[in-house]
């Protein structure tokens, strides 16, 4: 009798479950997506100052919920880590739970990873003071998809970012085409390089930020840290600068070098000396500039479509024309340290605010 009602009772589970995704979720009605367009140009770095920006890693797990989620460590181990690379802010992000660990500092940020479905669509919530449970487990539809980022983006005091989007089937390159109301994305995760998603929503028109986090599952690996970073532009390393960067553009994506002979300590003391070079970034409807305090190299253009605009190998000023068919552009270069840095595009607006 006991195990008929179980099974029972997980028939009706799955049967409701099932109806919730495919026949009540709503139904989103999508606009034909557009590129940016405009006169003017909306330019993240106008007034660059590389001493009121700091690294940041907002996406890492520790042992949580009995040791059922994938991390382990605690998050003093996680926080000791990245304040030894000095990491101006770092977060935990543990699957559905804010960890509260040195709440009350003006330091701690409250994150989450929202998701527990098959597929792997995972959004890191962060500056949320609670949990958003509701998800959908099984191969989402678009409609899924954009319910749910509009569920975790309803609270005005976070930013949304969506995690690792080229892992298993959590969302494809056309979903960026048409997705709206999420801040970021990690473009740059352990796991999957997610280029080619943010330039199709980028050449869609959502203006979307570029995040690059470790995703560490283990706090007591080292070589599991340092791989990826965001700086945000943040003077007083407070939460609402960090949400307010994510949400503005005002982050740039950084690709750390991994030597197999560089220990964990001569890692840390590069990114404690990194440096961008970058002085001034100016755009307008001739020219988009570049000036740099010493030579970088390897310095790419990306434009519409994804489409390698102008490449350099080695330089300190840049001048590229605008032409009429640049909707965006957005600039990667390296330092003599190996370091790659990834720029939010400039892009056209007529004084409307993009798609978020």
């Amino acid at each position: 009798m006991i195990k008929r009602s179980l099974v029972l009772l997980s028939t009706a589970s799955l049967v409701y479950l099932f109806l919730d995704q495919y026949v009540i979720c709503p139904t989103y009605r999508f606009d034909a997506p557009q590129p940016f367009r405009g006169e003017r140009f909306h330019n993240p770095y106008a007034d660059y100052r590389s001493q009121e920006w700091t690294f940041a890693n907002l996406h890492a797990h520790t042992a949580s919920w009995l040791g059922v989620t994938n991390g382990s460590g605690g998050p003093e181990d996680l926080h000791a880590a990245y304040d030894s690379m000095g990491y101006g802010i770092h977060a935990v992000s543990d699957y559905m739970r804010i960890n509260h660990h040195g709440e009350g500092s003006p330091s701690w940020v409250p994150a989450y990873e929202h998701g527990l479905n098959i597929p792997k669509a995972h959004q890191l919530v962060v500056g949320a003071r609670h949990v958003t449970w509701k998800d959908y487990p099984f191969p989402m539809t678009l409609s899924n998809r954009q319910d749910l980022l509009d569920r975790l983006s309803s609270d005005s005091g976070v930013a949304v970012i969506i995690n690792h989007p080229a892992m298993r089937i959590g969302y494809n390159a056309t979903d960026l085409k048409f997705l709206s109301h999420y801040d970021a994305l990690e473009v740059l995760n352990a796991y999957e390089i997610a280029f080619r998603y943010w330039d199709t929503a980028l050449s869609n028109g959502h203006r979307v930020s570029i995040v690059g986090n470790d995703d560490t599952h283990d706090a007591g690996n080292r070589r599991s840290i340092g791989r990826f970073a965001t700086l945000v532009h943040a003077p007083g390393r407070r939460l609402s600068e960090l949400v307010s960067a994510l949400r503005q553009g005002r982050t740039i994506g950084v690709q750390i070098p991994q030597r197999p002979e560089m220990s964990f300590q001569e890692k840390a003391t590069m990114l404690r000396n990194a440096d961008t070079r970058l002085r001034r970034l100016r755009v307008d409807s001739a020219a988009l500039q570049a000036e740099f305090s010493a030579m970088v190299y390897q310095l790419e253009v990306v434009g519409q479509g994804g489409v390698l605009r102008w490449r350099a190998d080695s330089l300190q000023t840049m001048h590229l024309p605008i032409r009429p068919d640049d909707t965006y552009l957005r600039v990667s270069f390296s330092t003599p340290d190996g370091i790659r840095y990834h720029l939010n595009p400039v892009c056209r607006t007529g004084g409307e605010s993009a798609q978020r």
